[in-house]
């Protein structure tokens, strides 16, 4: 029964949004302080891990709130470096346990297990 609960409070849910209200889901996606039922949480992660909110720029929602938590700032890098971090970003392969994380403000040990960006962001860190 859990299994259909979080279908319908989840899954059900993000389908209904990305077929009649796209800009709604990535509104849900871009607002990381948004409360969300667990359900509802896991299933936009999925969505983006399977790249299925098309105009969300995980560079542009995410990666500025690892920096903060890097305690790095983009005054500190060139653009060209700048520019490289945010590809990596945006075609990173774990976004949607990255965005989950940012959600929840996980601490940046954690986050070096996952960030394809950890190495640049540490060789920043406090700069």
């Amino acid at each position: 029964m859990e299994r259909l609960s979080d279908y319908i409070q989840g899954e059900r849910v993000v389908r209904e949004l990305r077929r009649h209200a796209p800009e709604a889901l990535e509104e849900l996606a871009c607002n990381l302080q948004q409360p969300l039922s667990p359900p509802l949480e896991r299933a936009i992660a999925r969505s983006l891990k399977d790249r299925r909110v098309p105009d969300f720029s995980a560079s542009e929602v995410l990666m500025p709130v690892m920096m903060k938590a890097f305690e790095v700032s983009p005054a500190v890098m060139t653009q060209e470096e700048l520019a490289e971090l945010e590809a990596n970003c945006n075609c990173c392969e774990v976004v949607g346990r990255c965005w989950q994380a940012m959600r929840s403000h996980t601490d940046v040990e954690a986050c070096c297990d996952f960030c394809p960006n950890a190495e640049a962001f540490m060789g920043h860190r406090g700069e």
